[in-house]
């Protein structure tokens, strides 16, 4: 049995052009469903309907003519394959007939048929007049060259004929991988039902879906899963991309989710309130402004956004040019880079251009922002862009995860798309969900920051002998939590010979730890000082009240001393140098095997408690000796 396949067809044209009538002539299913549209007549929302034909599932989707009902009408187009353009053979081209064509050439979509309705109201001298009107209005555009079918739903007149041509236009369009993009469902109506709660539908755009797997509610962040699944309502285990689809959410209000809002599966994609897009502008529209406020019609979502034209020169946009532009959105939307989008005036709605997204993610760019960066966006193959991506993320360059939920795409087809490409500029860290790519330049920018710190470092610490891993990161890392990316910086500056790491100190391999100058003849009065104390060595305080120089520099050279195991510190006020320390190991070691306790010890080398307990724990630690109680065995 061949798979079957499924494409989405979507109505278009003016009010009261027998568009509801066709898709019933068609199908068999009335798509008028609420009460006022069958008492006024005309569809106010979006109606839907389906027809199967052998291995081809075709799924209508019937939208509002009316120009107060365009908006109905955008949520309904954004993810069909085909459009179904629908003249009345006795009105012939009409404002809305030319404004849906509009939005459906800048929504991209695939293919269309025209259908001349109300054939039989007319003459067939009107109806050729009416015909060469059409295809003047669909030159140059994507329905230029395709079918253009008269019909009548009434006597069901080139019904036949248009059948066949529908399916022959609609096998033309490819196949939806729903494997090779995330899962998205934008919600285009929401309801209730008794003994099952809320029910959301819209087209299946990419991916699939399958019984009880678990939900977001995008922007909302609402958790939830799928109870139940109907496709043309059908019951379903699973439903694909290309597919109307009903799903019963799970403990899910009815008021908890609204027209607009997408289903994903959880963590997949993101939100954002700037998106950086090639925007077209229609050319029978006004020049639009910099900063002019519109709204902004992305699959079923409306939203109020203001538009900042990326050219430094630039302060409007010309009728039917492109620009780059950011939209800045008054409230967040879920999108990835590719998707199309429609933009209408503020007042009056009236549709002016559209385009596609390129970025979902950037931060607000500034006028001077490179053009090279954008064209990348705009036409750089998935290297070039995850290159780009890559600068532009800093230090912490761009993760896989991230690369997922921006371009809207599974990680395997993230890692396909780049090919054999080379990534020669990019320096992969981690693997599998962890995997991150970091561009060369911000390597070579963090070496040469971590060169330039170190040596502003030590010149101000004259007697540090060595850093803080901990204040380097700080420093060259400020913003970054990964451990894996930290990691990596300690382990590449190793590797390039820039630092030397020690536990938590950094140092400079090779750099001298002798001090100089006037530091360094401190240093050396200093350890003299301890030499001659040996094992009744003098406190700090006494120190700075015979050496004459400042407090701070004297406890910096003790200190420095310490660091470099000329001293060693027994407690927190009990220096001893190295020197010291070693002969009375060397002098202990001549009592092996015996047992010894403190008092022994202070007799043997005649000191007080105050020194001989902490220097007895320093040889504990060190295997000199080994404490059971209050003894020592001597090792």
């Amino acid at each position: 049995m061949l798979p079957m396949k499924r494409r989405i067809v979507g109505t278009a044209g003016h009010i009261d052009h027998g568009k509801t009538s066709l898709v019933r002539a068609l199908t068999g299913i009335d798509c008028d469903r609420l009460p006022e549209e069958k008492r006024r007549g005309i569809t106010i929302d979006l109606g839907f309907a389906h027809w199967i034909s052998g291995d081809l599932q075709i799924g209508f989707v019937d939208v509002p003519g009316h120009e107060k009902f365009v908006k109905h009408m955008l949520a309904g187009v954004g993810g069909i394959d085909c459009a179904l353009l629908v003249v009345a053979a006795d009105e012939s081209v009409m404002p809305q007939t030319r404004e849906h064509l509009a939005i459906c050439e800048l929504l991209r979509i695939p293919t269309g048929v025209v259908a001349l309705t109300k054939a039989d109201l007319v003459e067939p001298e009107i109806l050729d007049l009416v015909r060469l009107e059409v295809e003047e209005l669909v030159r140059g555009t994507f329905l230029e060259g395709k079918p253009l079918v008269a019909v009548s739903s009434v006597s069901g007149a080139g019904l036949d004929e248009l059948r066949d041509v529908l399916q022959r236009t609609v096998e033309e369009v490819d196949d939806r991988d729903a494997s090779a993009r995330a899962f998205r469902l934008p919600v285009d109506r929401v309801f209730t039902m008794k003994g099952f709660g809320t029910v959301v539908t819209g087209t299946t755009v990419s991916g699939s879906l399958t019984v009880d797997e678990p939900l977001e509610i995008l922007p909302s962040g609402t958790l939830t899963r799928a109870r139940r699944i109907h496709v043309h309502g059908e019951a379903r285990e699973r439903a694909s991309a290309g597919e109307r689809t009903s799903v019963n959410l799970a403990d899910v209000a009815l008021d908890a989710i609204a027209r607009g809002e997408q289903l994903v599966r959880p963590g997949t994609l993101g939100t954002t309130r700037i998106v950086t897009t090639e925007l077209e502008l229609l050319p029978d529209a006004r020049p639009l402004a910099d900063q002019t406020r519109v709204r902004f019609h992305h699959f079923s979502s409306e939203l109020l956004g203001s538009i900042r034209i990326l050219a430094s020169s630039a302060r409007e946009i010309a009728p039917g040019s492109k620009a780059f532009v950011q939209i800045r959105l008054e409230s967040p939307v879920c999108a990835v880079a590719g998707d199309r989008f429609v933009i209408r005036r503020y007042s009056p709605p009236l549709t002016i251009g559209g385009g596609r997204i390129l970025d979902p993610a950037l931060p607000r760019l500034s006028r001077t922002t490179r053009h090279e960066i954008l064209s990348t966006l705009a036409s750089g193959s998935p290297a070039d862009r995850l290159q780009l991506l890559a600068r532009l993320g800093g230090t912490e360059g761009i993760s896989l995860r991230d690369v997922e939920s921006r371009w809207g795409l599974t990680r395997e087809r993230v890692v396909a798309s780049l090919g054999h490409e080379t990534l020669d500029d990019l320096v992969t860290l981690g693997e599998g969900t962890e995997l991150r790519w970091i561009h060369s330049e911000r390597i070579a920018g963090l070496r040469k920051a971590t060169m330039e710190f170190l040596a502003s470092y030590f010149e101000q610490n004259r007697t540090a002998a060595a850093v803080p891993k901990s204040e380097l990161l700080q420093q060259i890392l400020p913003r970054v939590t990964d451990p894996a990316l930290t990691a990596f910086v300690l382990a590449d500056l190793q590797r390039e010979k820039i630092v030397v790491v020690e536990g938590d100190q950094v140092d400079v391999p090779g750099r001298s730890k002798r001090l100089s100058g006037i530091e360094g003849d401190l240093a050396r009065t200093i350890e003299s000082r301890y030499l001659e104390g040996g094992l009744q060595p003098p406190p700090v305080s006494v120190l700075i009240q015979t050496i004459h120089q400042k407090p701070k520099v004297i406890e910096g050279v003790v200190a420095y001393l310490v660091k470099t195991g000329v001293i060693i510190k027994l407690a927190d006020i009990v220096l001893v140098h190295k020197d010291a320390v070693a002969e009375a190991r060397a002098e202990l070691a001549k009592h092996k095997g015996e047992t010894i306790d403190v008092g022994w010890f202070k007799d043997r080398f005649g000191l007080s408690r105050k020194i001989a307990i902490p220097l007895l724990e320093y040889f504990d630690k060190v295997g000199a000796t080994k404490r059971r109680g209050d003894q020592r065995t001597v090792l």
